[in-house]
């Protein structure tokens, strides 16, 4: 059962964010240019620096660095307490391949994001 105000279609919640409108500076160049055209400084300033990343892509990586490390360690210890408490007697062996995994997987996608280079700049809007 369902209580009595579920019946009604529901309200969408609020808007909390404001929309702002900017408009292009107005230059001699852009003038020239034409409608929709930026040249000149009016360009560089809207466009900022091309050499800054976005705060979410530094985090994300920082944050997919911090998980790599702590597999690599985590597959390092699973190997080292294998090889302390169970190798003489020949037992549990499967933390040898599962170490081996956890610590080779960070290594390999390291290895492969660092072959791969940087990404080429996007085109230039026309």
């Amino acid at each position: 059962m369902e209580p009595a105000d579920a019946a009604g279609p529901r309200k969408p919640p609020p808007s909390t964010s404001t929309t702002t409108t900017t408009t292009a500076p107005t230059t001699e160049a852009s003038e020239i240019a034409g409608p929709g055209r930026r040249t000149g400084a009016a360009a560089a300033t809207l466009s900022g620096s091309p050499r800054r990343q976005p705060l979410s892509s530094v985090a994300a990586a920082a944050a997919t660095a911090s998980l790599l490390a702590a597999a690599g360690l985590g597959g390092g210890a699973l190997l080292a307490w294998w090889a302390v408490a169970f190798r003489r007697a020949n037992a549990m062996l499967w933390m040898v391949p599962a170490g081996l995994v956890l610590l080779g997987t960070p290594l390999v996608a390291w290895l492969s994001v660092l072959a791969s280079g940087t990404a080429p700049p996007p085109p230039a809007p026309r």
